[in-house]
């Protein structure tokens, strides 16, 4: 059953509260604030009139969030900003070309020494209503590390629809390890959501060439790639 909006504050009014708060530096209430007026986009066409005044508070908060070092929450701003029709190549451009600083540092995950090694980000929307995880991936995924990948895949997409897989420094997988993300694939597709690889050596996109999975895992060249293949799907 739809909420009653009866008793809410014009949605003016509350991309007013998003702007003082964040002129203020209170960007975590700038946040709140502006993920109420999301949640209000569909209740009339007046809302969907001020989608533009709401990407643009979108676009500032990003920067300033930006700008106190938390890109994930920046690129969850602009993701949104971009599906409200605001064109964010440029913030997203600089965001991403910082990766390396921010990247998700791989460490153990109970297989053998020198095996598969694993970190996730946090869960970022991608989107006004979907979300999405990094998960970066180092070593190898041997046929005995392959429930250990399984438990940490599943893990990684949890609560998310769209899982981008950095894989730069993934030195071997099996068939056994392929299984395993074809399948989290499958999930996520039926959620609307995708598996996306990113930064693959050379051998590991002909591999997935190859034995024709690209269709399902979506090799892409780096972050940037992946999140204009988010929006564009």
């Amino acid at each position: 059953m739809p909420r009653s909006t009866t008793h809410l504050p014009p949605l003016e009014r509350v991309l007013e509260a998003v702007s003082a708060a964040r002129e203020r530096g209170r960007l975590g209430t700038a946040r709140r604030a502006l993920e109420h007026a999301y949640e209000r986009l569909g209740e009339s066409s007046a809302a969907r009139e001020l989608q533009p005044h709401m990407a643009e508070e979108a676009e500032l908060l990003g920067r300033e969030l930006a700008v106190r070092g938390a890109p994930l929450a920046a690129m969850s701003e602009w993701m949104r900003a971009t599906d409200l029709g605001r064109d964010q190549r440029r913030n997203l451009s600089r965001l991403t070309e910082q990766y390396p600083r921010w990247r998700p540092e791989p460490s153990s995950i109970g297989v053998a020494k020198d095996a598969l090694t694993a970190a996730a980000s946090g869960a970022f929307w991608v989107g006004l209503e979907q979300r999405g995880r990094i998960l970066t991936l180092a070593g190898g995924i041997t046929g005995s590390g392959t429930d250990a990948f399984r438990r940490v895949l599943g893990l990684a997409s949890s609560g998310v629809e769209w899982l981008l897989l950095d894989v730069q420094e993934l030195t071997y997988v099996g068939s056994a390890g392929l299984a395993v993300v074809v399948k989290t694939a499958e999930t996520l597709r039926s959620a609307g959501g995708a598996v996306a690889l990113f930064s693959l050596s050379s051998n590991l996109k002909l591999l997935v060439e190859t034995l024709g999975l690209a269709a399902s895992l979506h090799p892409v060249e780096d972050l940037q790639a992946a999140l204009n293949l988010v929006h564009e799907r």
